[in-house]
């Protein structure tokens, strides 16, 4: 990037304020329509935690122009050690280095908190996102399938002792010491406060028994005609013994008998196991994310 100084302004102007107002949602919603129709793939904006942004913090930069918000940018914090960020330009207004402004504000407030590493989330299919990743250090740190649910899975023979549950506040060490030993989360990180707003961030989370004993957890999260299956994950020492395909299973018929037009799901491309276990309970790959690692350096400018 040329220095600051020799850079045209581009036309408009950068919004950052705690929190989206309803109509700022619906113009980030319209606008990633219009990007998506011309690029293809998909955009995870992740629609519901962008309604539910703290009023605490600014994880949200919008780009407003002539014909009014044209580009966006937005901060997604799932762990203490890394966030993860995703944004767009409306099409007729790229290469003018809007992008570039919203990249810059973003990391700033991600360096002012601290975070050590933040993760540019591209469609495998738009080939200028992975370009702009690279260009500013960025490296395939992950890449994930996302996956529609296209065939109702098939009845299984259901141990009567495995129960899905809602998870209960007491429940919330279980839970994150659950996903920390399946996708190696920093669970050491947490502290009380932390734990309590992943508690309420996440209201969709269930737990999986087993006569009695916690040994998984799941999350279902339904937005309009659309929901998304996370954090799917059972203890190392109870995997390989159908509880997790039993479960899935019966999610997802629970979700087509509700009517539910499209279920949803993410896995790593290179966990072979989970994925053979969605594509046996009638999930297929649709896209592909790749997830570029951009190393945070405090009092660094771009």
């Amino acid at each position: 990037m040329a220095p600051r100084d020799q850079r045209k302004q581009p036309p408009g102007l950068l919004r950052a304020d705690p929190g989206l107002s309803a109509e700022d949602l619906s113009k980030i919603e319209n606008l990633a329509a219009i990007c998506i129709a011309v690029d293809g793939g998909r955009l995870k904006l992740e629609l519901r935690a962008l309604a539910s942004r703290s009023s605490d913090l600014v994880n949200d930069f919008l780009w407003t122009g002539p014909d009014g918000l044209i580009g966006f940018l937005g901060v997604y914090g799932y762990r203490p050690d890394q966030v993860e960020l995703l944004g767009m330009v409306h099409p007729s207004w790229r290469r003018l280095g809007i992008f570039s402004r919203l990249f810059e504000a973003a990391m700033a407030e991600v360096t002012r908190r601290g975070v050590p590493e933040a993760l540019v989330v591209v469609d495998r299919l738009y080939e200028p996102g992975a370009a702009f990743a690279r260009s500013v250090g960025g490296t395939i740190e992950h890449s994930e399938h996302r996956m529609v649910l296209r065939n109702e899975p098939a009845a299984l023979a259901a141990d009567p002792h495995v129960v899905v549950r809602q998870a209960e506040r007491a429940d919330v060490p279980f839970v994150i010491e659950c996903l920390g030993q399946a996708f190696d989360y920093p669970t050491d990180l947490l502290e009380a406060e932390e734990i309590d707003a992943l508690a309420q961030r996440f209201p969709g989370t269930l737990v999986i028994e087993r006569a009695g004993e916690l040994v998984g957890t799941i999350r279902v999260e339904r937005g309009g005609e659309v929901a998304g299956i996370y954090g799917f994950a059972v203890l190392p020492r109870y995997q390989g013994q159908g509880i997790g395909r039993q479960v899935l299973s019966e999610i997802a018929r629970q979700l087509v008998e509700e009517g539910v037009p499209e279920v949803g799901l993410e896995v790593s491309c290179t966990n072979d196991s989970a994925l053979r276990l969605y594509v046996g309970c009638g999930f297929e790959v649709t896209g592909t994310e790749d997830y570029y690692s951009v190393t945070v350096v405090p009092g660094s400018k771009l």
